[in-house]
């Protein structure tokens, strides 16, 4: 009996999509150079955490976050090894940083299966979590400017997801914003205005404009002043020879503020 021709090898980019997801799902691709090219968000069969995503959509979008937290915790679990876990831990661990809880975020990015980790908007929010959870203000506003830049990529195939973070990191970086400037107006009675920006992760007029009505602004020393400050306990040293010195003493006073509220 005559064989046919060998099947020939994939060469479109479905195929090699298809047989890389395929690879993952059977726990076969484990080397560093094929974990780069993960597989899309979407996965081809339904399970629990897509099932559950639609609800934790909605809760989301009405800024429901303690009900996203409880029902995501609540189902959770169910089939831990699934690639689409993705949709339940993303929105989990951003709504646990709009709560001001990054030690629960980091942990439920810690529950990412091993095949979605190396995905870049994953691994983004898990740089995203640890700049928040080690204070590292500037570090916070850019990866959360690179996370919803992904969102924005061909690979990003779920646009309900897409979008949940997007709105999402936006609100987060709102809340991490307006919580600093007000750690900023507790902590100092002047504040260099490029220090402003660093910590606000604003541009050269927008700490201006944020403060405006809140804050006086002297611009022969190119410093703000919270109104009616009295307190120069943690004052800041204008006259420091290093910026860095400077930004490490804001650094110090603002945690050890945080730390206490």
């Amino acid at each position: 009996m005559t064989q046919g021709p060998p099947t020939p090898p994939p060469t479109s980019t479905t195929e090699i999509q298809d047989q890389v997801r395929d690879a993952v799902l059977d726990g076969s691709s484990d080397r560093p150079a094929e974990r780069a090219h993960s597989p899309p968000l979407s996965v081809p069969t339904m399970d629990t955490y897509q099932q559950a995503f639609p609800n934790i959509y909605e809760l989301a979008i009405q800024r429901d976050f303690s009900e996203v937290v409880r029902y995501s915790e609540t189902i959770d679990l169910k089939n831990p090894r699934s690639p689409s876990r993705l949709l339940l831990i993303v929105p989990l661990a951003l709504s646990y940083l709009i709560l001001d809880n990054p030690t629960l975020a980091q942990l439920a990015v810690a529950r990412l299966p091993e095949n979605s980790r190396f995905h870049p908007l994953t691994r983004t929010l898990g740089n995203l979590v640890a700049s928040a959870s080690g204070h590292q203000y500037a570090q916070v506003y850019a990866h959360a400017e690179i996370m919803c830049s992904l969102t924005q990529q061909p690979e990003s195939a779920n646009d309900d997801l897409a979008n949940l973070i997007t709105n999402l990191v936006t609100l987060f970086v709102e809340l991490f914003r307006r919580k600093t400037f007000t750690l900023l107006s507790r902590a100092f009675s002047s504040i260099e205005t490029t220090q402003a920006q660093i910590y606000l992760g604003l541009s050269r007029e927008q700490p201006l404009t944020a403060t405006s009505g809140a804050w006086q602004y002297d611009s022969t020393s190119d410093v703000l002043y919270p109104p009616g400050k009295n307190n120069t306990s943690l004052r800041m040293n204008l006259s420091a020879p290093s910026c860095l010195d400077i930004f490490d003493s804001v650094a110090g006073d603002l945690i050890k503020l945080e730390s206490g509220l």
